[in-house]
């Protein structure tokens, strides 16, 4: 009895065997099926399409942020103006005798000179006046420029006469 015992059981072991062997063959037939029937996304394609994917986010993240480093550092640029002076509150305006006696002092030949230029490179000046002195100073430099360029060319002019008036008089 153990023999035929011993038999049914190899017998059934290799049924059982043949059952997992054809479920097997089962499921590579059906994953080959979807793989032909599929639109062409197999799992590697899908791996590669997704790595792809995530390589694509990658970059616009980083054109991102340099987008925004870009962005900011146009944002400090501005915000650090040629003009370091602190604004100052309208009701700290500069009243009218102050800006007369800064004309008047202007109006002196060499001191006038002088107290613009401590007028525009002093930090604790108003930056009304600040600018205002600025602005004199390159217009002095302006009119200087011009001015002597019209007494050059004048100058030029008188020597050329004077040498034509000599020279009728030979």
């Amino acid at each position: 009895m153990s023999v035929e015992k011993r038999e049914q059981d190899s017998l059934i072991a290799k049924q059982e065997r043949a059952v997992r062997q054809q479920q097997l063959l089962e499921k590579k037939r059906q994953a080959r099926a979807e793989y032909n029937t599929s639109d062409g996304s197999t799992a590697r394609q899908e791996k590669k399409l997704e790595k792809r994917q995530e390589q694509h986010r990658r970059k616009e993240r980083k054109a991102i942020r340099v987008q925004e480093k870009k962005q900011e550092k146009k944002k400090l640029r501005f915000m650090k103006s040629f003009q370091s002076a602190v604004a100052f509150d309208d009701a700290e305006g500069v009243s009218v005798s102050e800006w007369f006696l800064s004309i008047c002092w202007i109006k002196i030949p060499v001191i006038g000179f002088v107290y613009v230029l401590i007028l525009a490179l002093s930090k604790k000046i108003h930056p009304a006046k600040k600018n205002f002195a600025r602005g004199y100073l390159v217009y002095r430099c302006l009119v200087l420029i011009l001015s002597l360029t019209i007494m050059y060319v004048l100058y030029q002019v008188g020597l050329s006469f004077i040498d034509d008036m000599l020279a009728f008089v030979k």
